[in-house]
């Protein structure tokens, strides 16, 4: 059956992923609905074991879903052919090393004013408003990248570590200057691959992070916990690994390192960079997870060596005495992120054996996401087509699919619940079955149309003729279905799509039809849009 209305998309949509309201579940279930992954898969045989075959097209398209934002069809055709780890080295690369780019939001990444909040009200507007347009257009450019061929893995793992070790823009009344922001998702750029160890470190003291969680609070004899909380509790170990005690003595590990942000406040170290200021540090002895951290002198109270001896120490003591704990917290979050979202269905066992290569590696990411996409259980035909699209997915992807602008993605991302670079709160985007709702759902729906609306007749034309055999009908619609659902259709369902692609004529004269881009364009403006309305456009 094909959805004549919203109500029916909705109730469809419900029944497939349990998330849309229970009254909207009125319509019978029929075998020509889109066809989606059971809520109830069960767990896997498959583990890490190598997946041996070389990929097919359907794989390629699997492995580019989930480590980029959409396949790009160019890049799927490279694909085709190669080992698992072959195709890997293509979209993720074979060393940790990663480029920054060259671009930069705008030329006011380095400047910085006055502290807003001791200024008078019109110069204190005048600061919050630019700031306001400095975050947007920081937004812009990281969609841009986002949007970009290259190293198609490198932006959605920092989307990724985004939503892990978060900051928001604006939060308690107070603002994250877009500055420290932009310095913050450089840092998740350059240590996305590397060393989770150095990655926690530098998050520590990063600028955005210790505004965010009150780091530039944290002085001797007045301690500041929230950092200290998070960095067990969400960002390394997990809740149960660690007593209060621990949390308090981290936060005195943490004691006396500042940011730069404003031009009337201090700034050893340069505008927006971290510094340390001795006074505010305890230099006590602390106890942390069992461990001593030993007490310091005067001469010994230095940015360089409080850094190393405590802030870096205390890192390496919760992975020394809590490793397991850690290396299966990591683990869980990438694969809910990147294989399977549902919580209850996480497969324990792979994620297990995720977490013994992690410690293996001495904790270095790029083995862990090698082991990960090169697996039996990635490539597994139960976890094809089984993740919800985030917002940044569906508006960026479908946007690099059609091959045109993404219009207005940021806006629409934030309807559509994902503002990037101000999540919800210190535990990031809640995703899966919350990305789509009665609200959300349609305004995915109207995007995409408004896309498809906006390409030309030529582009149409000349976007259908990338699919091998475009002037057979049966063989385009079976191509553009393949790129843009990750699930096969039934029978009747291609069929359904054929039929509004000739729209009355018979098979034989698309061929003809093709040659004629605004009859083409036409037509298949028609197809893309009925295909807009279908749920599962919204899986990967």
């Amino acid at each position: 059956m094909l959805f004549s209305d919203n109500a029916e998309r909705q109730s469809a949509l419900s029944r497939e992923e349990n998330h849309l309201s229970t009254e909207q579940e009125a319509l019978t279930t029929n075998e020509d609905e889109p066809t989606v992954p059971d809520k109830n898969r069960p767990t896997l045989q498959s583990g890490l074991e190598p997946y041996t075959q070389t990929l097919d097209r359907k794989r390629a398209l699997h492995l580019v879903r989930r480590l980029s934002f959409a396949p790009a069809y160019t890049l799927v055709n490279q694909l085709i052919g190669k080992t698992a780890s072959e195709a890997l080295a293509i979209v993720i690369g074979t060393t940790s090393t990663v480029n920054l780019p060259t671009s930069l939001p705008g030329t006011w990444t380095d400047d910085i004013t006055e502290n807003p909040d001791r200024a008078d009200n019109d110069t204190r507007n005048l600061i919050r408003g630019r700031w306001g347009s400095q975050f947007g257009a920081l937004q812009a450019w990281w969609t841009n990248l986002m949007l970009a061929d290259g190293f198609p893995a490198r932006e959605k793992l920092v989307l990724f570590w985004s939503g892990h070790f978060t900051s928001e823009f604006f939060f308690d009344d107070m603002y994250n200057p877009p500055q420290l922001l932009f310095r913050q998702n450089q840092v998740l750029r350059k240590d996305c691959l590397g060393d989770f160890r150095q990655l926690t470190e530098d998050i520590t003291l990063d600028g955005a992070m210790l505004n965010y969680l009150g780091g530039t609070l944290n002085s001797k004899g007045a301690p500041n916990e929230n950092f200290a909380r998070e960095l067990l509790e969400l960002f390394t170990t997990g809740l149960g690994h660690y007593t209060e005690g621990d949390v308090k003595e981290a936060a005195r590990a943490l004691t006396g390192w500042r940011a730069s942000r404003f031009n009337d406040e201090p700034r050893p170290n340069g505008n927006f960079n971290t510094y340390f200021l001795p006074s505010a540090h305890d230099t006590g002895a602390k106890q942390f997870l069992g461990v001593t951290i030993p007490a310091r002198d005067a001469d010994s109270n230095t940015e360089f060596l409080v850094r190393t001896g405590e802030v870096r120490r205390l890192i390496n003591i919760i992975f020394e005495q809590r490793g397991d704990a850690a290396a299966r917290f990591i683990s869980t979050k990438l694969y809910r992120f990147f294989v399977y979202a549902n919580p209850s269905r996480t497969d324990a066992n792979v994620i297990q054996q995720m977490a013994d290569v992690f410690k293996r590696s001495n904790y270095q990411i790029l083995p862990l996401l090698q082991a990960l996409f090169t697996s039996a259980h990635f490539y597994d035909e139960a976890n094809i087509g089984v993740q919800i699209k985030t917002p940044a997915e569906f508006v960026l992807g479908l946007a690099r699919q059609l091959g045109v602008s993404a219009g207005n993605a940021i806006s629409t991302m934030s309807s559509l619940e994902q503002v990037l670079m101000d999540p919800p709160n210190v535990a990031g985007w809640d995703g899966y079955r919350t990305w789509l709702s009665t609200k959300t759902y349609p305004l995915r729906v109207q995007y995409a149309q408004a896309l498809i609306r906006g390409m030309s007749n030529d582009a149409l034309s000349t976007w259908a003729r990338q699919f091998p055999q475009a002037e057979n009908v049966q063989s385009l619609v079976g191509g553009i279905v393949e790129f843009l659902f990750p699930k096969a259709l039934t029978a009747n369902r291609l069929q359904n799509y054929v039929n509004a692609l000739l729209a009355g004529a018979p098979d034989y004269e698309w061929a003809s039809i093709l040659r004629d881009s605004n009859a083409a364009g036409t037509r298949l403006k028609a197809l893309l849009t009925m295909m807009t309305k279908a749920p599962d456009m919204h899986l990967c």
